[in-house]
């Protein structure tokens, strides 16, 4: 018996998550960390005082701390997905990726 191999090119749902990661990475920090200025100016009675303001603080922080952890957990998805995505497919498979990923 033999085994017929069709050509294999670049998978365009692998390029497309390459790209998704390393755009997600580099904004990374910047989302992760987008809510600690408020949490800071909050913090300490600068910006606003009493028992209201302290327990909106500590809501804040709590937002900051999932905000953060959401997006390390987003990079995780995007990177597994990544991971199990071949790197190449047949004509045939890039042609049917291309359409999903133009929302056919």
């Amino acid at each position: 018996m033999t085994t017929t191999t069709q050509p294999q090119v670049a998978s365009p749902i692998h390029a497309a998550l390459s790209r998704l990661l390393a755009q997600i990475e580099g904004d990374q920090p910047t989302m992760a960390n987008a809510l600690q200025s408020t949490c800071q100016q909050m913090g300490g009675d600068k910006v606003w005082f009493g028992s209201t303001a302290s327990s909106w603080e500590g809501d804040l922080n709590g937002y900051s701390s999932n905000l953060s952890s959401s997006i390390a957990a987003a990079v995780a998805v995007v990177a597994q997905a990544l991971a199990s995505t071949p790197a190449t497919c047949t004509p045939a498979e890039a042609k049917m990726e291309n359409l999903f990923l133009e929302g056919y």
